[in-house]
């Protein structure tokens, strides 16, 4: 018999095809739906093979055929056609199970990998939200303290408005030469502070020119403002702290480098302690290159107590601290390290408000005060104010952009001359009065003798 295929589009087309094909007595083995039409499978008679044409049938297709079972039998044929569907089922289902075992056995295989790439992905996520979360932390501690300035400014502008009217009813009444008008309303014009603006017209009072009392205000400013000298900090642990856009960052950098050509660099050391700036770590690092030095970031009390007590053996520390949280910063250094040496670092043409605001907490204690920005002040009054009220001094200043850019030896009389040649007086004539008188009574002199001359020449002549 032969198994036979028959297609139709439904059921009953599939059986009236089949019996008009093989006959009535067609064997129907199986039906089913393919692609939307009827299938079947059908077993037919063939004609008796003979012995030499049955020879490579039996051989092939019915060689595993039980020898009691005529080779041309039904049964033998359809038994063997299960057997085949059978091997041929599980071969695909041991293929199918295969390929899960490969793929399992290779993702264990590369599972170590996956998982390293995974945590280091996950450790990089969590540092970079990390550093976004202190980025907006900074920033926000930043505006609070901005806003917070700005109020401390109003407050100061109004205080200095009312002591302004008070003094002017004051002033008044203290009659003042007019040859010194021009100086007292500059002084007027200037952003001075009412009290020192009241004690630099007392002395100019008794006056009468204008000279005489640029003179003596120059010497009583430079009378308020003189102190002690105070060495620059080569040796030891010190701290610089002041407002942000101080410039403590370059001010470290130029004390690094100058102790780095008295010591060497490998005794020199730099610690940027929790400033979360954008860049600031990184600006750090660049200064600090520049002169050889090592430095080092710690975001916490914890890694800034590590690093002093494993570089203890060197020279010279610096530890450069945030503008924000200025107090807060000071205070735990202070609680790990009681040796440190605390340097305020405050602008030339810093504010009274923002002088204020760093000198207030009296539980910081100062070793110096470093001046940045010289080059670019031209009204630091409110500094010299300060200086008059307070026995702080100053160990050094800085000028320009550069690390070498780095003053030792500050001289307040400079800083006082500054002061005052930015006062707005006007323009010196170019010779006084009476000098421009005098000069033309000689001219009118010689020409009446080169007259006289030419109409009487034997009086030329004696």
């Amino acid at each position: 018999m032969e198994l036979k295929r028959i297609l139709a589009r439904d059921a009953r087309a599939a059986n009236e095809k089949a019996v008009a094909q093989f006959g009535p007595d067609v064997l129907i083995i199986s039906s089913s739906q393919v692609n939307g039409l009827t299938e079947l499978i059908v077993a037919v008679d063939l004609a008796p093979l003979t012995p030499e044409e049955a020879e490579p049938f039996i051989k092939t297709d019915f060689a595993r055929a039980p020898s009691t079972a005529p080779a041309g039998k039904f049964d033998v044929l359809l038994g063997q056609t299960i057997d085949q569907n059978k091997r041929a089922a599980r071969e695909r289902q041991a293929t199918q199970v295969a390929k899960p075992i490969v793929e399992v056995a290779a993702a264990k295989t590369a599972a170590p990998q996956k998982l390293k790439s995974s945590a280091k992905a996950a450790s990089k996520a969590a540092l970079d939200e990390g550093a976004q979360r202190d980025a907006q932390e900074h920033d926000s501690l930043r505006g609070r303290e901005i806003v917070a300035l700005v109020r401390e400014e109003l407050a100061s502008l109004r205080r200095e408005f009312k002591l302004g009217q008070q003094m002017a009813a004051w002033q008044g009444g203290m009659p003042l030469p007019a040859a010194l008008s021009p100086l007292r309303d500059a002084l007027n014009d200037a952003p001075i502070p009412v009290a020192l603006r009241a004690l630099l017209i007392d002395s100019i009072k008794d006056h009468d020119n204008l000279p005489d009392a640029m003179g003596a205000l120059q010497r009583q400013l430079a009378h308020s403002v003189e102190q002690e000298k105070v060495a620059t900090p080569l040796s030891g642990v010190h701290v610089l702290a002041g407002p942000s856009g101080a410039g403590k960052s370059l001010m470290v950098a130029r004390l690094a480098q100058t102790a780095a050509q008295v010591h060497g660099s490998e005794q020199v050391m730099v610690i940027s302690f929790q400033d979360q700036r954008a860049g600031a770590w990184n600006q750090t690092q660049l200064l600090s290159a520049q002169s050889g030095v090592d430095s080092f970031r710690a975001t916490n009390a914890a890694t800034l107590k590590l690093l002093l007590e494993e570089h203890e053996a060197r020279t010279l520390i610096l530890i450069d601290t945030a503008g924000v949280q200025m107090n807060e910063r000071l205070a735990e250094i202070r609680a790990m390290n009681a040796n440190a040496h605390c340097h305020a670092v405050i602008p030339a043409d810093a504010s009274a408000a923002t002088l204020r605001r760093v000198f207030e907490n009296t539980d910081n204690t100062w070793a110096s005060l470093m001046l940045s920005k010289l080059d670019e002040s031209s009204q630091p009054w409110a500094l010299l104010q300060f200086l008059t009220e307070k026995t702080l001094s100053v160990s050094v200043a800085s000028t320009g952009e550069r690390t070498a850019d780095l003053v030792l030896e500050v001289a307040m009389a400079d800083l006082v001359q500054r002061a005052l040649d930015n006062l707005d007086l006007p323009e010196p004539e170019a010779a006084p009065q009476a000098a421009r008188d005098a000069a033309l009574n000689a001219l009118a002199t010689s020409k009446l003798s080169q007259i006289a001359a030419r109409f009487n020449p034997e009086t030329t002549q004696a």
